[in-house]
């Protein structure tokens, strides 16, 4: 039961199980050059190598030769089982040393005469083959190449003016050049042979990668347009209707219409935002203290009249241990229930979805929560359980047609949780229903006052005076009529300059609302003035602009106290802004 159910599966095994995510399915091509996997088989191509010269060097008599080279040979096999164990980091720049040391030390032994030198033609030509130049600095390419040029020079230097230490006869030294001959041009030209394969084998797979990013794109669009069209177009359909019908409860209907279908394209949307700021690691877990069996009791209320409607059971189950107060991110965790709220809503067609919340264990400064959604609905088969967590699975599944949604609601719970230092655990059978599950480990929050606990308890703003500084008329109307719904009182103001006239007269507001986009004076430029004149008023952002993790930074250091996004939920600005009121809320 989720955005991303397949319908066709028919398994009826049960599956408990945690879900994580690494990040993989979504980056296949992570590490397209497989620099790790060849460094090993470099290592290993050198190994054999140095067998097979250590037994030829037995066979025609260079036992100081053959000793010297199984030594090599022993050295490269230790250093591979160390990096297969993460004992070393850097295997590439071993090998090389450890090849380099080897030619110059047989240099030593039997003189130029044998071209012992020729092998680090084939060690440079593999240097492009095991460093990725697509990511690694060239400082370290360089410092290779370096290593390789260095020891070059050294072994013929050494060669050309030190006696060798080995006397080798005519025959043998015929033998060791034609050997050294073949095995060192026959492997330069096998790496460079590999490294065109490589190469190949990279524009290929990174054709076959932009091809699939332009396909995923395509996709993208095809599932946002019909996401926000479809909603779209019922607010114009229902609009229309109530030019036309002016019966109160024939309204009533339509506004329930246009709630729906506006909150369904709001949600698309934030969670194509959340989707990308996840992407992009720039999406933040930020605690703030509240009470937790509260939260709880609250987070289902905006889905009871959807139940209902369909017949279906909301029901909750909270532990009266969990009436504590917690640092949590309120915000997070409402988006994660209501992607599984909305989810079960969507998958069950008669029976119950069940909220429980329960304390797992605790001690003086923490306590372990355990979170469950369970259902009645279809439920999920066994082999596409790990599948339904993948961004955009349900769009690309053909069966998946008659069901709506981008498919990502799963997705971003789980990353969500993960932030949480938590994960999704699921237990589903198929036609039997689902339960998603995970434990949060939540910090004890401070001992708040009586007086700021009932101020807390309070869903309104009374007494509380906002100046709400936004030139678009129509948002201005909006945020008014919700503020004063809260019983705030707000005074409006249509860009920066007029904001600041007003607080020249009247500087007794406990909070600002400040555009960022207005003509005249815009919100970068008003909070510098504020903030320098009038410190102690917190001023939030309330912006229609994409907010990622940097933006919301930068205004931060710029002097808003927080960031409200348009479209917003009337909750939300509540609860946004209750953050930053100072003094207790006046009840009337």
């Amino acid at each position: 039961m989720h955005s991303n159910q397949i319908m066709n599966n028919t398994g009826t095994d049960k599956y408990h199980k945690p879900i994580k995510d690494d990040g993989k399915h979504l980056n296949p091509l992570y590490d397209m050059k497989e620099v790790p996997k060849r460094t090993y088989q470099l290592g290993i191509a050198a190994l054999f190598i140095g067998i097979g010269l250590s037994f030829y060097d037995a066979s025609i008599g260079l036992y100081v030769s053959s000793f010297l080279v199984a030594c090599f040979c022993f050295a490269t096999l230790m250093f591979i089982l160390l990096k297969y164990n993460d004992a070393i980091k850097n295997l590439r720049i071993t090998i090389i040393i450890l090849v380099c040391g080897m030619i110059a030390s047989a240099t030593l032994f039997e003189g130029l005469q044998t071209d012992q030198y020729l092998y680090f033609f084939p060690i440079l030509v593999a240097v492009p083959i095991i460093v990725n130049l697509k990511r690694t600095r060239y400082r370290e390419s360089l410092t290779y190449i370096a290593i390789i040029l260095f020891s070059f020079c050294v072994t013929i230097i050494a060669g050309r003016y030190i006696n060798r230490l080995e006397n080798l006869t005519v025959i043998q030294i015929n033998k060791l050049v034609f050997f050294n001959r073949i095995v060192a041009i026959s492997a330069t030209i096998l790496f460079a042979i590999a490294y065109i394969f490589f190469e190949e084998k990279y524009i290929h797979e990174l054709t076959e990668q932009s091809q699939r990013v332009v396909d995923s794109r395509t996709r993208f669009l095809a599932t946002m347009s019909h996401e926000l069209r479809t909603p779209l177009n019922g607010i114009i359909g229902v609009i229309n209707l109530l030019k036309q019908d002016h019966s109160v409860e024939q309204q009533e209907e339509y506004i329930q219409v246009l709630k729906y279908c506006s909150d369904h394209m709001l949600q698309q949307i934030n969670n194509i935002l959340d989707f990308n700021k996840i992407e992009a690691n720039k999406l933040e877990i930020h605690p703030v203290s509240l009470n937790l069996k509260q939260l709880m009791q609250n987070v289902s209320m905006p889905f009871t009249s959807l139940y209902h409607e369909k017949g279906i059971a909301l029901t909750t189950e909270i532990g009266p241990e969990l009436d504590v107060f917690v640092m949590v991110d309120d915000l997070r965790l409402i988006q994660v229930f209501n992607n599984l709220f909305s989810n079960a809503l969507k998958f069950t067609e008669k029976g119950y979805v069940k909220l429980k919340a329960t304390m797992k264990s605790s001690n003086k400064t923490a306590m372990v929560v355990s979170f469950s959604v369970e259902d009645t609905g279809m439920g999920i088969a066994e082999e596409h359980q790990k599948q339904i967590f993948k961004g955009f699975w349900q769009v690309y599944d053909g069966n998946t047609k008659p069901l709506h949604g981008t498919g990502l609601g799963l997705n971003i719970c789980m990353r969500l949780l993960n932030l949480m230092n938590s994960s999704l655990n699921l237990n589903s059978e198929r036609g039997r229903g689902s339960t998603f599950s995970f434990d949060l480990q939540l910090n004890y929050a401070q001992q708040k006052s009586s007086s700021v606990a009932n101020a807390d308890s309070e869903d309104n703003l009374a007494g509380t005076r906002i100046l709400l500084t936004e030139d678009n008329q129509i948002n201005m109307m909006v945020a008014k009529k919700v503020l004063i719904s809260y019983k705030a009182m707000v005074t409006g103001a249509v860009n920066g300059k007029e904001a600041l006239d007003t607080l020249e007269k009247d500087a007794a507001y406990d909070v600002i609302l400040l555009d960022l986009e207005m003509p005249v004076m815009n919100g970068y430029v008003a909070i510098y003035e504020m903030k320098k004149l009038y410190p102690q008023i917190p001023v939030i952002a309330f912006t229609a602009s994409v907010v990622d993790q940097e933006m919301l930074t930068n205004l931060i250091t710029s002097g808003f106290s927080d960031c409200i996004t348009k479209p917003f939920q009337p909750h939300q600005l509540l609860s946004i802004i209750k953050k930053y009121i100072s003094k207790p809320v006046a009840v009337q």
